[in-house]
């Protein structure tokens, strides 16, 4: 009470409420706002927006023309939220510091020269300028191209630049309110752009309207407080004599306006509902226009279909068993060194000393995140293959065409490998799972693949214990990748950009503050990726709290984790920077049977992974965990081959181990493993 009462009797009991309802108001357009836009979190949002009413007040004070201080104002504010956004204030800071220091030794050598020749050494001030120079120019050019492809009619995602946008829209509003309210005491005026903004961004995403009365309900207050301040001002002016009514005055203020909320909230010809209707009509317009636009803002119209559901029966009356749809964090996985494949390529040996290539063997991809865990979207379209039939042409089975034109690839920054694979034990379902490196084309025997949509395939299946297969790798470099645009392809933005409505407001800054002053969509999956490879990994861990999101969980609080973990934190912020990505399972091959000339794949290498699509390249794979080696993008061993395509596989012949081995294959193997066969654990 003492500090109040000091500010009581320091500013006065009414433009202390005055104050208290304002920051009330503009905590009310933050939240709104915040939960209408992805990826803009509510802290950031009402800070710009307190700090530009004390900036707008403050202004109308100092200077008497209105346009010289807007723009002073305008000016102020884009620097710092510039600053904020990009997190460049450690490196402002270091400038600042360098420059203090060389600002000393400068006046030191004027006035004291105790060695002839000596003069103020300024590179390390140059550098700190650099640097940020670097960084700001980075950021103000994403915000720039974001702006280009917006005016152009090829809107773009950007959480870096939707953050700019909006935090600048916010600052303008209020440092108007501020403007307004110490040189004109007019609140509608003061809160007319604030409230255009409210109610223009929620009636597009037809969010919830609770956050219009709060808006309603503080302009009520305000319009009270400031109507009454003035009519008190008259009357000392005047020398009217007035009772003293502020407790009193102060109930009914509070007491009309929850009333006339109350009123607008339940009345049917006046309800809120139907204003936020009525604006939502009169601001559709053209609706692909508006829509592109309003996705490049965040704004993302509600509800949303979600699809959490589980197919029992995936593949019912096709006698193919059901696939898992979804994929779940739980505790530590089981490793056991059992041996579920061998795996045999096309690539040459490697030489005496020479490292053979890691190959990913992917199974499962899937693309809506819940917050707990992953699913595989529906519809699902189920399509059979005959043996040596390509994936890559359509079947009567389902009325699609999974063409090389729709896969938005160029070939020729991909190559063919051919394997061979054979199961080792059948345990379940799980084990009629199709494995393959890169892109799957054509398998052998007969095989059916389930189309998330064309050319985007969830998983492939086939009853035979050894199968043969062709797939297609990339052979992209890191100079190529750093190429690339974000022209995604519209069905990849809708279904690898989506995020819950739920996700932690920290997770979407910690993603842009990751990749804020990265140049390129692959600096930026690289920082995020280098950024999780520091957190350790460990096993010993236990399932996150049923409440609690997994990403936020994982980045924030566990700070350790397997596999998993990492996949799912990657594809997350991916996609919180706005960059497309998909979770993936599967084995990872990285054991050599130099005699034999085959990979040794064991439960322990299951794997989860992230994949970031470039276009034109596609799908390209990124290692987040840490303990595996990330991927070297140098271009592959050998150039790629082509043959006429498609080439029809041959019947698979009898697998390659079996004509070494025999039936005893499995107790040879197991002895071998036993013996002390090197193991990758996951």
């Amino acid at each position: 009470m003492g500090m109040l009462g000091w500010l009581v009797r320091r500013i006065g009991a009414l433009p202390l409420a005055v104050g208290a309802v304002v920051a009330l108001l503009l905590a009310g357009v933050a939240t709104g706002l915040a939960d209408a836009i992805q990826g803009v979190e509510a802290g950031l949002l009402y800070s710009v927006a307190l700090v530009g009413a004390v900036v707008g007040w403050w202004v109308a004070r100092l200077f008497r023309s209105v346009g010289v201080g807007l723009f002073l104002a305008g000016v102020a504010g884009g620097g710092w939220i510039v600053v904020r956004v990009g997190h460049l204030g450690g490196r402002v800071m270091q400038v600042v510091e360098v420059g203090l220091r060389l600002y000393w030794s400068a006046w030191r050598w004027v006035f004291d020269l105790p060695r002839p020749g000596w003069n103020p050494d300024s590179s390390a001030f140059r550098m700190a300028v650099s640097d940020l120079s670097q960084r700001g120019v980075v950021l103000l050019t994403r915000v720039a191209d974001w702006l280009r492809g917006l005016l152009s009619g090829q809107p773009t995602f950007d959480p870096l630049a939707v953050t700019v946008v909006w935090s600048l829209a916010v600052w303008g509003v209020a440092v108007w309110l501020g403007y307004c309210l110490r040189r004109w005491p007019h609140p509608l005026r003061a809160l007319l752009p604030a409230g255009g903004l409210m109610m223009a961004t929620l009636s597009y995403v037809a969010a919830p309207s609770v956050t219009v009365l709060l808006l309603l309900a503080g302009i009520l207050l305000l319009l009270a407080l400031v109507g009454y301040d003035a009519r008190l001002r008259r009357w000392r002016t005047g020398g009217v004599d007035f009772p003293d009514l502020n407790f009193e005055m102060a109930a009914a203020i509070l007491g009309l306006s929850l009333v006339l909320v109350l009123v607008a909230a339940l009345a049917p010809s006046l309800s809120v509902s139907r204003l936020v209707r009525w604006v939502e009509r009169v601001a559709r317009g053209p609706s692909e226009q508006i829509d592109g636009a309003a996705q490049a803002l965040g704004a993302e119209q509600r509800p949303r279909s979600s699809s959490s559901s589980s197919s029992a029966s995936l593949f019912e009356g096709m006698q193919i068993e059901s696939l898992p749809r979804r994929h779940l964090l739980g505790g530590g996985p089981e490793l056991s060194q059992r041996v579920v494949m061998l795996v045999r390529t096309d690539d040459p040996p490697p030489s005496p000393g020479e490292t053979p290539p890691r190959y990913y063997l992917r199974s499962l991809t899937y693309d809506v995140y819940t917050g707990r865990g992953w699913y595989a979207s529906d519809p699902l379209d189920v399509a059979l293959y005959a043996a040596g039939e390509s994936a890559l042409t359509a079947t009567a089975t389902v009325a699609m065409t999974a063409t090389m034109e729709t896969m938005s690839v160029e070939m020729d920054h991909f190559r063919i490998l051919r394997q061979e694979v054979t199961r080792v034990g059948r345990k379940g379902r799980e084990d009629h799972l199709l494995y393959v490196a890169g892109h799957l084309l054509v398998a052998d025997p007969e095989y059916s693949v389930a189309w998330r949509a064309p050319g985007d395939l969830f998983a492939a299946t086939m009853e035979a214990p050894a199968y043969r297969a062709e797939s297609l790798l990339p052979i992209v470099t890191e100079a190529q990748l750093r190429t690339t645009g974000s022209d995604y392809p519209a069905p990849v933005q809708r279904r690898y950009l989506r995020l819950p409505e739920t996700l932690p407001a920290r997770v979407s800054a910690l993603a842009r503050d990751l990749t804020a002053t990265a140049a390129t969509p692959y600096d930026r999956a690289v920082a995020i990726e280098t950024y999780l490879r520091t957190i350790p990994y460990s096993l010993d861990v236990e399932a996150p709290p049923p409440s609690r999101d997994v990403a936020d969980y994982f980045l924030f609080d566990l700070r350790r984790g397997f596999c998993g973990y990492y996949a799912t934190a990657m594809v997350v912020l991916a996609r919180a920077a706005g960059l497309p990505a998909r979770l993936v399972e599967g084995y990872v091959a990285s054991t050599y049977d130099a005699a034999g000339g085959y990979y040794v794949v064991t439960e322990a290498n299951a794997h989860a992974w992230a994949e970031v699509y470039f276009p034109p390249y596609g799908w390209v794979e990124f290692e987040p965990t840490g303990g595996f080696a990330p991927f070297e993008r140098r271009g592959e061993r050998r150039p790629p081959v082509w043959e006429e395509w498609p080439t029809p596989l041959e019947p698979a012949p009898a697998p390659f181990w079996e004509a070494r081995w025999g039936e005893g294959v499995h107790r040879i193997w197991w002895s071998k493993a036993l013996g002390g066969g090197t193991v990758l654990l996951v």
